[in-house]
């Protein structure tokens, strides 16, 4: 599932559009991966939900991800055209 996430996100962008990732619940674990973490120098605008980190303990101050709330991702859900989600 994370590969195809990191593949489509990366495609829109390379396509000229905005690719947005809200991050959440056992999500939050794919900031370890190196693939994932790299979508930012893509590009691709990667938020996560800061209180999952915490509880999982997954890594923190990765460059140009955004931490932030389940208010971020109700802003983008309002904002964006189209929304894709993986459970």
């Amino acid at each position: 599932m994370a590969e195809s996430a990191v593949k489509i996100a990366k495609a829109a962008v390379a396509a000229g559009h905005e690719a947005q990732l809200f991050v959440m619940a056992d999500g939050v674990t794919l900031l370890a991966r190196e693939d994932f973490a790299m979508l930012t120098s893509h590009g691709v605008a990667v938020t996560v939900c800061d209180h999952n980190r915490a509880q999982l303990k997954a890594p923190e101050k990765v460059e140009g991800v955004k931490y932030g709330s389940q208010y971020d991702l109700a802003g983008y859900i309002q904002d964006f055209d189209r929304t894709i989600s993986f459970t």
